[in-house]
């Protein structure tokens, strides 16, 4: 397969598994916005920074490493050392997660009770504890599966835990859940979610290697093919690479994980002082990151899928000295980020007030939306630009900058929401992605030089947004008023005019360009 057809494939299974994770995502939201509402919502987001300090420990650098290993193997007709790697890298981080999952578990009642300031978290830390073992299997076999170009199996494994993470939702909530429910229910949800993933990503991953088995003897007994004999690599060589490659990346990410969990830990706490409420201070926390972030993240779904795929491919052709073809993708990458980055940030501004009241029957939730609504953009290019640095090997650069962004939107914490609540994060975080978003960019830019329009990126793409989604706001009122139709219905038919009219335009323009 092509390099071009390689990334837009891949880019696109991705993508579109996550959206419908994302739309399950929704539902499960508001079945558990209803179900154990915005305080015990808090709660979940309060441990989660914890979870994921683990979960990157066990994950990132794991999958990251196993990917662009097996992509450099299997470049070199090196089957069986890609699968020895994967093999050895498995058995190693299942037998880590085992024991970090232990500690957490018995370690959780002092993090609740010292760290996140709350004792009641502790139940629910520890079950999440259960999901580390199925999470670090599953993300060893996700590399093997991109690394080789085939990102169907990581697509519908990322499918199939969100289908089981609420449908195990849905079950307990009417068997064991039934009289008192709350945030140890979502967390029930999501080790089901992990397990089952896990388990459909272990079945494809032997039936892969009992069909290639089957292939090579039947060509074999043809005669038809002459196997050339591969040069296998030594466990201790192959690991020593591994880990030269992955712990520096795992470090990386840890320390990015360590300061934003350090950010989530203090929202509450900072807010408690806001409102003199520590209820008042989880619930608008809650709301904030359990209703309003689904959705100003729905879009992130693209550039995530994009990031996933760009990495190993920039890393490769670099390597080759391809350096016409990585700026075309550079290029052509940031430029559609951005646009889809401003194309997010209207539809939010134009429809967040709505959504959250029409979605989770929260109007606090809508002006969320509303509210952080200026963040996209530089969201969505600054994670695609920090990808294409780490497929260049810049992996400390990317970590300083994000570093600093972090500890940015760490200090408005403390300057802006003592006297501007969730309104002051927002100043931290638009200042953050726009730091980062401009040290990547000259960082980028010392590397390469790519073609970038600010007519056909930045100017077109904002007036036809506001252009369009006043159109669409008009349609909308006009369908309220004249039918009887649910809000939900009138704003998305004028949602998807809005988007169709954006979408046309673009590609207009895309293939003028």
């Amino acid at each position: 397969m092509s390099y071009k057809k390689t990334i837009l494939t891949g880019t696109l299974l991705l993508t579109i598994s996550g959206f419908l994770s994302r739309i399950l995502g929704f539902y499960n939201r508001i079945f558990l916005a209803d179900l154990i509402g915005a305080r015990e919502l808090g709660i979940y987001s309060l441990i989660f920074p914890i979870y994921a300090l683990c979960f990157t420990l066990i994950c990132h650098g794991s999958e990251t490493g196993v990917s662009n290993m097996t992509s450099r193997y299997l470049s070199c007709k090196q089957e069986k050392n890609a699968i020895k790697l994967l093999r050895y890298v498995s058995i190693i981080m299942v037998s880590f997660s085992l024991f970090l999952a232990l500690l957490l578990y018995v370690s959780s009642g002092f993090i609740c009770r010292y760290l996140l300031k709350n004792a009641s978290c502790a139940k629910a830390l520890q079950i999440s504890s259960l999901a580390l073992p199925f999470a670090a299997l599953k993300s060893c076999i996700h590399g093997y599966y991109l690394g080789s170009g085939k990102s169907s199996v990581a697509a519908a494994s990322q499918l199939i835990e969100q289908i089981s993470r609420v449908g195990g939702i849905c079950f307990l909530s009417v068997t064991l859940f039934t009289r008192h429910a709350d945030a140890s229910l979502a967390i029930w949800g999501m080790v089901i979610g992990e397990g089952l993933s896990c388990i459909y990503s272990i079945l494809a991953c032997l039936f892969t290697a009992g069909r290639n088995k089957i292939r090579r003897r039947s060509f074999s007994g043809r005669g038809r093919i002459i196997e050339k004999k591969e040069n296998i690599i030594p466990a201790k060589t192959m690991l020593n690479e591994f880990f030269t490659f992955s712990i520096p990346l795992t470090i990386n990410h840890f320390s990015l994980t360590l300061v934003s969990s350090l950010e989530a830990v203090l929202i509450p706490l900072v807010l408690t002082g806001f409102y003199g409420s520590q209820d008042l201070a989880l619930e608008s926390y809650g709301t904030l990151t359990g209703m309003a972030f689904p959705f100003l993240f729905f879009p992130a779904t693209i550039t995530n899928s994009l990031s996933v795929m760009l990495l190993p491919a920039i890393s490769a052709s670099y390597k080759q000295k391809k350096m016409v073809q990585i700026r075309y993708t550079i290029s052509k990458s940031l430029h559609y980020c951005i646009v889809l980055g401003i194309f997010s940030s209207f539809v939010f501004l134009f429809y967040g007030n709505m959504l959250g009241e029409v979605i989770f029957h929260s109007r606090t939730a809508g002006q969320y939306i509303y509210t952080f609504a200026a963040i996209c953009p530089f969201m969505y290019a600054a994670s695609t630009i920090m990808s294409m640095l780490n497929g260049f090997g810049y992996t400390r650069k990317t970590m300083y900058h994000s570093l600093l962004c972090v500890t940015v939107r760490i200090a408005c914490i403390f300057l802006f929401i003592p006297s501007a609540g969730i309104k002051g994060y927002l100043y931290g975080m638009i200042a953050g992605f726009i730091l980062q978003l401009l040290l990547d960019l000259f960082s980028l830019l010392q590397i390469t030089f790519f073609d970038f329009s600010v007519e056909k990126t930045l100017l077109f793409p904002t007036a036809l947004s506001l252009s369009a989604g006043w159109l669409s706001q008009y349609a909308c009122r006009y369908l309220s008023q004249a039918t009887s139709w649910p809000p939900l219905l009138n704003m998305g038919i004028s949602g998807l005019g809005y988007s169709l009219v954006f979408a046309l335009a673009i590609l207009f323009i895309s293939v003028k360009a």
